[in-house]
């Protein structure tokens, strides 16, 4: 064991004085080669540009957004798609111990997170949960949460998906507790089925990913349930995506 570690040291140490002068083509290129499991031999922050860079900037951007919206520390919160803890880490530091929940399909982004990101913050005390999970089993974590977040999932996700997202969380959502996700607006509605550029470069679809949807589609979510829905726009995220709060009624 001691000798793989330092294997993959040196590994990582040569990738990281060689990295500066690759070109992003190229490492991109070779990422979509290299099974996951692989990335940490080469970089200790694989996790960081795997899910699309901007850690510093996104990760304060959605803590601050939160905490503008009345999250305290001693409420519970649900982070869904909380992958490598790029928000996780400023959202853990500031609640309560073990009042952070985070949940993640891909294990290796969610083993990065607590293995490599929590240490190095040196929030391992503050007992962090978290689960592997793709189904939206919600229930099955235990708990139930005054606030939850969805930072860049429903934008990855089918309407099918959105759904079972959203009725899974309502049981477990405290009266009053809010739940905020971002989404890519398609502002011309439902007959347009065309690409929405939204930002130069960046294209949204109809029907596969990155998805873009109507608020409408929102409101036939919440009908017949205790939830509301409230499109509440911009938040100065950098890659356009708008926000979205659904609120259980008391």
């Amino acid at each position: 064991m001691p000798d793989r570690v330092a294997a993959q040291r040196q590994l990582q140490r040569v990738f990281g004085a060689v990295s500066p002068h690759v070109p992003l083509a190229v490492k991109r290129s070779i990422k979509r080669r290299i099974p996951k499991r692989y990335y940490r031999w080469f970089d200790p922050d694989w996790h960081r540009w795997s899910i699309g860079g901007m850690w510093d900037e996104l990760g304060r951007l959605q803590f601050d957004y939160l905490i503008g919206q009345g999250l305290r520390p001693e409420h519970h919160l649900l982070d869904i798609g909380c992958g490598p803890l790029r928000g996780g880490i400023h959202f853990i530091r500031y609640l309560e111990s073990g009042h952070y929940y985070g949940v993640e399909k891909d294990e290796a982004k969610l083993t990065a997170g607590r293995d490599v990101e929590l240490p190095r913050h040196g929030l391992v005390e503050k007992r962090p949960r978290f689960a592997l999970m793709e189904n939206f089993d919600f229930a099955s974590l235990g708990q139930t949460f005054d606030y939850a977040l969805a930072q860049s999932v429903f934008t990855h996700l089918t309407v099918n998906s959105i759904l079972r997202c959203v009725m899974s969380l309502e049981p477990v959502l405290n009266p009053g507790g809010k739940f905020f996700a971002t989404f890519y607006e398609n502002p011309e509605g439902k007959q347009n089925l065309a690409p929405v550029e939204q930002k130069p470069g960046l294209l949204t679809h109809f029907d596969r990913d990155f998805f873009h949807y109507d608020f409408a589609t929102f409101e036939w979510v919440v009908q017949g349930t205790s939830l509301t829905v409230e499109h509440l726009g911009g938040w100065e995220n950098p890659r356009n995506q708008k926000m979205l709060v659904f609120t259980k009624q008391g």
